[in-house]
């Protein structure tokens, strides 16, 4: 990459860590791209050559979260998990995300003001739900859960019962509870799934 091109990239990259940064502390309506430039050390002009409008910098960070890990269970793990142990391990990396990585923090807070930001954003979590059916669907064929398991049913009922817990705790810790509480919540629902070896994957 030449030098112009390279510090380009890295002013675009520094408008968008600024911008993550305020949507997740301030919400959609509560920021201006005037915010953003003070934020990030640079004038409003070069923000928006880079990004014309708010919208278009809620667009790329809510498409980057939701395209990358742990959403699309990529673990950077040396021998790839699958079955049981990708959900647990894919379902704790996005606690820790949540609670860690303030671009997520930012693309969920985002997606939940969806009806404030005049554009169509990707919808959230589909892609997750898919990757947990297929986890599911390995589990079975593994003999790690009884056979007859509605994958797809119960891949959106796992997603969205990760979506409640985490709501809950950033609404009442702001998040500091989210590991135990995601513990909590696979002790529960491992079980139902028919995971008889539960404490293989728990930390409590």
């Amino acid at each position: 990459m030449s030098a112009p091109g390279a510090r380009s990239s890295e002013t675009r990259e520094r408008i968008l860590a600024t911008a993550a940064s305020e949507f997740a502390e301030r919400g959609y309506a509560g920021t201006s791209i005037g915010d953003i430039a003070a934020k990030s050390g640079m004038g409003k002009g070069l923000v928006q050559y880079h990004f014309k409008a708010k919208a278009d910098l809620a667009v790329a960070i809510v498409q980057a979260t939701f395209a990358k890990a742990p959403f699309a269970n990529l673990l950077d793990e040396t021998v790839p998990l699958t079955g049981i142990a990708a959900i647990v391990a894919s379902i704790r990396g996005v606690s820790g995300a949540f609670r860690d990585d303030v671009r997520v923090r930012a693309a969920v807070r985002l997606v939940r003001e969806y009806q404030l930001i005049p554009v169509t954003f990707p919808t959230p979590y589909l892609g997750w739900m898919d990757k947990v059916a297929g986890s599911l669907r390995e589990a079975m064929e593994a003999g790690e859960i009884p056979p007859g398991l509605d994958v797809e049913r119960e891949g959106w009922h796992l997603v969205a019962t990760f979506n409640g817990v985490q709501e809950t705790s950033h609404r009442l810790t702001g998040r500091e509870d989210l590991p135990e509480r995601i513990e909590e919540m696979l002790a529960r629902v491992l079980p139902v799934l028919g995971v008889t070896d539960v404490g293989k994957y728990l930390d409590v």
